[in-house]
């Protein structure tokens, strides 16, 4: 990133939007990443939300690809995200769903609100240690009680692709599985499942030499050995919480959000 850019606003640029969007369209990797992942959020509301009203949060946003995807299958759909350019596209996908520009680490605009359902996709990775810890407090404190969080690291560090490319000098930007576990026990979640993408290693802008059922073989294997978590590149977390956030932790958190939005 450039000098003096954080991911906090790393997406504010007024053509971000449109450019993430046709990132969607064009490659085919990311594509490939999508469908699976669609599979894997109605598996998740098959096995963990079925049979109830569904309060749905899509923190970080962005253009809308999962609230638009999920806004059929939940009873309420509320995005948050700081990028204006960003949720210009979203709005015109989700129509309906309550659309928030704010840092909700800064200005806790959701307020006591609590959701069945948060997601937040490709964030994690890419964000600094202390915005990740302080994003996953204020998901927590969000959370119901017997609500489900699903958040991915589509950057695994110990991926196959990421192995290659620190074998060959590079050092892009990436999260390992210790980080992972670390930041759910932090603030008390419980990382009931994890399904994994991307054995196989594929980037952005390459195009894709095998097909997408050959990939999907590989990963289906590698779920099955249990070797995906280690050895594919997106993992898909879906977490409980065990407890409350501590006294301390609730206590920082809604002190914070309060002076900084003065």
């Amino acid at each position: 990133m450039k000098e003096g850019l954080t991911y906090r606003n790393s997406h504010t640029a007024s053509s971000k939007g449109a450019q993430y969007d046709r990132r969607f369209r064009e490659f085919a990797w990311r594509r490939y990443l999508w469908h699976g992942e669609k599979k894997i959020l109605l598996e998740v509301l098959q096995k963990y939300c079925f049979g109830r009203p569904i309060r749905h949060l899509d923190f970080a946003c962005g253009t809308g690809r999962i609230l638009e995807f999920l806004s059929e299958y939940v009873h309420e759909s509320t995005g948050v995200d700081v990028s204006e350019s960003m949720l210009g596209q979203c709005r015109r996908k989700v129509p309906n769903a309550e659309i928030i520009q704010e840092d909700i680490t800064r200005n806790d605009v959701l307020a006591g609100r609590k959701f069945d359902l948060i997601t937040a996709f490709r964030f994690f990775p890419n964000a600094e240690h202390e915005l990740r810890v302080e994003v996953i407090e204020a998901l927590a404190w969000h959370l119901s009680t017997d609500g489900i969080l699903v958040f991915n690291n589509h950057r695994n560090a110990s991926s196959i692709l990421f192995r290659l490319a620190r074998a060959l000098g590079k050092r892009p930007p990436c999260m390992t599985n210790q980080e992972v576990d670390d930041l759910a026990q932090s603030t008390r979640f419980r990382i009931e499942q994890v399904y994994s993408l991307g054995f196989l290693p594929g980037y952005d802008n390459h195009p894709m030499v095998l097909p997408f059922w050959i990939h999907n073989m590989f990963d289906k294997a590698a779920n099955h050995l249990g070797m995906g978590k280690t050895h594919c590149q997106n993992n898909i977390y879906i977490c409980r919480k065990v407890g409350h956030l501590s006294d301390n932790k609730e206590h920082a958190y809604e002190k914070s959000c309060v002076s900084l939005s003065v």
